[in-house]
């Protein structure tokens, strides 16, 4: 057997436990839902301002183009080693333990702190809908909620992802009819506003403000807008059918693709870039033009459905992440525990009281325990994916010096090398470009010296224990 199928052998056999009951919809859907949600609904007004409508179309395409790079690389590994661990369990194979070991902690503290974000953000969207009820109570009802729904077994679990991720399409299509009806002049506001081109005209054009500066200011939202796109990579130890990775990777992208385009298309058109950060959320202003009365309370409903759906899929994710960590000996043993019908409840159990004591936090602490939580995942999204990118390329690197033939791949990263190394370069520049901004840089420098810690940490522990393989197996 060659080093490269050796490989893949060991990473499968440790991803190994889990049911295998999604269907390929179920998948789909993690990546989108889980992708789709306030910086759509609620941070896209802010980009239309600051870049212009032109701006803004550009700076959200690149982002998509950076998406794509990655999930082209995360296609052949998912494809070629289903791992719930994703990166984790790829870098510990092809780069070395620690790399592992480090990537995966990162990519677990910054899924748990968004869980923690998301559920606070649910819990304020309540506080308006309904403001008699003391937050707290809608903490702690959220919690529960996602606990409750995570304790399924993945088969209904994957059922709820997809009816609760069509809801956002629904909104983003019904948004995109509205959008396109004023344009047209289908449908008469009667307020007498201009929408169109006839509005770009009027507000200075595509690019009021300029095109290379706008765009560089609003190009690192538009890229961490598509974060959450490779969350569906971690359903890869529990479908029923792996060759669907490939079918997987694609309809993922196209669809985040095209839900972003047309949605960004549609508001540069109906809405003024000069009004975009006054008039809150951009859904808001399109569906009062329409006439819908309540126009605030559908955005409140609309941001709680979406990020109480982020955050089930983050608290899924999480718990595969850890589950995978313990089954590679990188996190405590009991987390590898699974329930009969095979969900890793100590995993999840875990998660949710981390997620609990970061919300306390969040609360009581926000300039300190929080700040700090929220500073080790500054640069998590960029590691991860440039450590996917790289990982990608040594994976086809190996395959190909063992004499392995590309066309037995389930999924090939189209233009190789040229698709990973532009990933990693991309990755490294938006790294730079944090490093510049002074309202990022100080978060970033922490969370590399977390980073270098975690690293430095794992290796002088495995160098006191050499008995341990790769795998965390007794020699």
């Amino acid at each position: 057997m060659n080093q490269t199928n050796q490989i893949i052998e060991e990473v499968v056999a440790k991803s190994e436990g889990l049911a295998r009951e999604l269907k390929l919809r179920n998948v789909v859907m993690v990546g989108v839902g889980g992708t789709i949600g306030t910086g759509v609904f609620l941070g896209s007004g802010e980009v239309l301002h600051s870049a212009g409508p032109g701006g803004m179309l550009l700076s959200y395409l690149i982002g998509g183009i950076v998406m794509w790079l990655m999930m082209m690389c995360l296609g052949e590994l998912a494809a070629a080693m289903p791992a719930s661990g994703q990166v984790q369990s790829w870098a510990t194979a092809l780069i070395n333990p620690s790399m592992g070991f480090t990537l995966g902690w990162v990519q677990y503290l910054a899924a748990a702190v968004t869980i923690t974000a998301q559920i606070v953000a649910s819990a304020i969207m309540m506080k308006n809908i309904i403001p008699s009820v003391p937050i707290a109570v809608y903490l702690v009802f959220f919690i529960l909620l996602l606990l409750g729904a995570n304790m399924l077994s993945v088969k209904k679990g994957g059922e709820s992802f997809f009816w609760v991720s069509s809801l956002k399409l629904i909104l983003i299509v019904v948004f995109a009819i509205i959008g396109l009806g004023f344009i047209t002049g289908v449908v008469n506001t009667g307020s007498g506003a201009k929408f169109g081109l006839e509005m770009i005209r009027e507000n200075g054009g595509w690019f009021p403000n300029g095109i290379m500066t706008p765009i560089l200011m609003t190009l690192s939202t538009a890229i961490f807008a598509f974060g959450g796109s490779d969350i569906f990579a971690s359903t890869a130890g529990e479908m029923k059918n792996t060759k669907d990775v490939k079918r997987a990777v694609t309809s993922t992208a196209w669809v985040l693709l095209g839900s972003y385009l047309i949605t960004l298309l549609v508001l540069s058109l109906t809405l003024p870039y000069t009004s975009a950060n006054l008039l809150g959320s951009p859904f808001a202003y399109v569906f009062g033009q329409a006439g819908i009365k309540s126009a605030e309370l559908i955005v409140n409903i609309i941001v709680l459905t979406s990020a109480l759906t982020s955050g089930n899929y983050f608290v899924y994710t999480c718990t595969r992440y850890l589950w995978s960590m313990a089954k590679f000996a990188q996190a405590p043993k009991i987390l590898q525990k699974v329930d009969r019908r095979k969900v890793p409840l100590a995993a999840l159990f875990f998660t949710m009281i981390f997620a609990a004591l970061a919300i306390v936090a969040a609360i009581v602490a926000e300039d300190t325990v929080y700040f700090f939580l929220l500073s080790l995942i500054a640069g998590a999204n960029i590691m991860i994916y440039g450590g996917t990118c790289l990982c990608q390329f040594l994976f086809r690197r190996k395959f190909l010096r063992d004499g392995g033939d590309v066309k037995t791949l389930h999924y090939r990263t189209p233009l190789f090398p040229f698709v990973p190394i532009a990933g990693i370069v991309t990755y490294l520049l938006v790294l730079v470009g944090m490093m510049i901004d002074p309202t990022q840089r100080a978060s970033l420098v922490i969370s590399v010296v977390f980073y270098l810690a975690l690293y430095l940490g794992y290796h002088f522990y495995r160098q006191k224990h050499p008995e341990q393989s790769k795998y965390g197996e007794q020699h």
